[in-house]
């Protein structure tokens, strides 16, 4: 079991195990924390690694021009730092956007993709000059409280209503986050590609999960996903009623029970 690495920049938690590694990205502006309560749920013995995208949580500002390509490539490097030749990577929100970017450009590293509460394309919540200028106001005002809202907007009614720890929760990742981090993030996210060619030419298992509460990123991302990859597709779309935008912090167990059978069945194909 380790934490972060000597070579990449990324904080890294990996817990060691057997099997295809399952690879955790998080939400924009969060941190692989709001994994915390899934990782427990996970089959005992498997390989989890927990990651920090650039410049969110413990993992430093990267240098250079803010863009989806360098995120990729930091996670990729990541992989190879870890010895990891395949994994199933699990991105929920812009964790999505750069598992996908990692299927567009490397997709022999997948054993399986799992997509949660995002989209391939180029549309709200994460409209690219809404995010440049997300990232100008965190700029300017040096701080993070013009992003503090996405603690509200990452959770269900349901959540709201049984769950009103979870928005403090949300709240503490925002505060604390490093204000260049998230605009370096939110630039990255803006210059990001459309993947739905990528993603209907990805020959590996994808689920994609959505919360049936979730205004920004509703369930029919997840349609228009299923769809592009076509009838023939090993493809498998859930939707969980009583959760939103994070639906593995709102409900880590029933995540689980979704996910857990899916990689089990991923881990035992004769592809990885």
């Amino acid at each position: 079991m380790t934490d972060s690495s000597a070579t990449s920049p990324l904080w890294h938690h990996d817990t060691g195990g057997t099997g295809p590694a399952l690879v955790l990205l998080h939400a924009f502006p969060l941190s692989s924390s709001t994994w915390d309560r899934l990782l427990p749920e996970l089959d005992e013995g498997r390989r989890v690694v927990l990651v920090d995208l650039p410049g969110l949580g413990r993992s430093a500002v990267p240098e250079g021009e803010p863009t989806m390509a360098r995120a990729r490539d930091l996670v990729l490097a990541l992989l190879d730092d870890l010895g990891i030749e395949r994994a199933v990577l699990m991105g929920v929100s812009t964790g999505g956007y750069v598992a996908l970017a990692v299927a567009a450009r490397a997709p022999e590293r997948l054993a399986g993709l799992v997509l949660g509460s995002t989209s391939t394309r180029r549309i709200a919540p994460d409209v690219p000059q809404d995010r440049r200028d997300t990232a100008d106001r965190v700029e300017q005002d040096g701080g993070t409280a013009s992003v503090r809202g996405s603690a509200d907007d990452g959770l269900g009614a349901t959540a709201h209503r049984e769950q009103p720890g979870l928005v403090d929760l949300l709240r503490g990742i925002i505060d604390a986050a490093d204000p260049r981090g998230v605009a370096w993030m939110a630039r990255a996210i803006a210059s990001r590609d459309d993947t739905t060619q990528a993603l209907a030419d990805l020959d590996r298992p994808v689920l994609l999960l959505f919360g049936a509460e979730d205004e920004g990123t509703p369930p029919v991302r997840g349609e228009e996903m299923r769809d592009a990859r076509g009838a023939a597709s090993d493809t498998e779309l859930v939707v969980l009623d009583g959760t939103g935008h994070l639906t593995a912090l709102e409900q880590p167990v029933r995540v689980a029970s979704v996910l857990g059978p899916w990689w089990r069945r991923v881990a035992a194909d004769d592809r990885v």
